[in-house]
């Protein structure tokens, strides 16, 4: 396949023309908004200019857009033939030949002005495409960072919830050991006051038959 540069322009000024690559049955919008032009990447050759809307320049960028196979032309809804439900480039109609030869520049030739405009505008274009995909990367990796975060720090606040649940039933079974602890220290005093007693009242009892 012939290789071809292609560069979207904006409209000089503003376009009544429709698209060519969609109509109003399959887009009721389908107001031009840029233009496509092509041109041989060998000669420099102007090759094709057509129209596209919004949608169709979307498709464009997403390499959706239908080329022709001999001679890398964007296929447009005049190239498709009703008869048989196909494209039919222009290549193909015209019987285009496509060989191409490269000449070389002579000294006092230059690259014609909107050729160099062209080529600068591919090239920026693809550094613009280039850092909008790194954009979106970048974007996509702090989402992914914030939700890895938002995750660490619910788990390690739960993990510091279940630390203090932890803690105070720990402190609850203290309570109650204490509770058992000083109830048992009762009883035994009791038991102790008691036995006291009980020797107390023996001891006087002796006392007292031994006095009589």
């Amino acid at each position: 396949m012939r290789e071809l540069e292609y560069t979207v322009l904006e409209l000089e000024k503003e376009s009544k023309k429709t698209c060519d690559f969609c109509s109003k049955f399959e887009n009721k919008n389908n107001k031009s908004v840029h233009q496509i032009r092509s041109h041989s990447k060998v000669t420099g050759e102007w090759i094709s200019d057509d129209m596209v809307c919004e949608r169709c320049e979307e498709k464009y960028w997403d390499d959706e857009l239908s080329k022709c196979n001999r001679c890398g032309r964007l296929q447009t809804k005049l190239d498709f033939d009703i008869v048989n439900g196909k494209n039919v480039c222009y290549c193909i109609r015209n019987n285009e030949d496509l060989e191409e030869k490269e000449l070389p520049l002579l000294p006092h030739e230059e690259i014609s002005q909107s050729t160099f405009y062209e080529r600068q505008i591919n090239s920026l274009q693809e550094q613009l495409n280039e850092t909008e995909e790194a954009l979106e990367i970048e974007r996509e990796e702090a989402v992914k960072f914030q939700e890895k975060s938002e995750e660490w720090s619910k788990r390690q606040k739960q993990e510091l919830l279940d630390w203090i649940k932890q803690l105070e039933e720990e402190n609850d079974n203290h309570k109650e050991e204490i509770k058992r602890l000083k109830t048992q220290l009762e009883q035994l005093t009791s038991q102790q006051v008691a036995q006291i007693e009980v020797k107390e009242t023996k001891r006087w009892s002796w006392l007292k038959i031994k006095g009589n």
